[in-house]
């Protein structure tokens, strides 16, 4: 029954399961060990664990260690859309204070922000493999891009904008807002008025 359940969970989390989610379906943990040692599952680290004939999927990984930690900048315009340029290495903000000792080893440009002003737009979708994700949203997203464009392509920065004018959805109100509050009214405004 276990073992039933087991594949199910990896099914429905797109051949990944977590040790944490075990618990909460009723599956003992020694179902994990089986399942590896049948070559069913490849343990990817501590607690995380991939059916061997799916892609691995980075964001996943990256999010799944570090809880304090949400996709922004470059990453999140390419999530959603705003360019057409995968990005390089994977970008993410954490709050200030937050011990990034271990994360500068891997592949991943880190911003920090105040902690106030952290979960600030932020919002759960798809990555490109299919698993939930925690990133911000697309006016969050370009806000973040104008507050660093001194390390950023400029030119990227003004197509996300040009991407986000063209949508039907788009929230001239809600990115104004989170303008303000991250201090970037100013200059937003100014690039708006160029392009529209």
């Amino acid at each position: 029954m276990s073992r039933d359940k087991l594949l199910k969970l990896i099914k429905d989390n797109n051949g990944y399961v977590q040790t944490k989610d075990l618990e909460k379906y009723g599956i003992h943990r020694e179902y994990l060990s089986i399942f590896v040692e049948e070559e069913k599952l490849i343990r990817v680290s501590n607690g995380i664990y991939q059916s061997p004939d799916v892609w691995s999927d980075p964001y996943l990984f990256l999010q799944s260690k570090r809880k304090n930690m949400i996709f922004s900048h470059d990453t999140a315009l390419y999530l959603h859309g705003l360019t057409d340029r995968d990005p390089i290495k994977l970008t993410a903000t954490v709050p200030t204070g937050y011990n990034t000792t271990q994360m500068k080893s891997i592949s991943l440009d880190l911003y920090t922000i105040k902690k106030e002003l952290f979960h600030l737009g932020e919002t759960r979708m798809k990555s490109p493999y299919g698993n939930d994700i925690t990133v911000y949203d697309r006016e969050r997203t370009l806000c973040d891009m104008i507050r660093s464009r001194s390390k950023l392509d400029q030119h990227m920065i003004v197509e996300g904008l040009k991407q986000y004018i063209r949508l039907d959805d788009r929230d001239i109100h809600t990115l104004m807002s989170y303008a303000k509050e991250l201090r970037v009214d100013k200059i937003l405004r100014n690039m708006l008025e160029l392009l529209l």
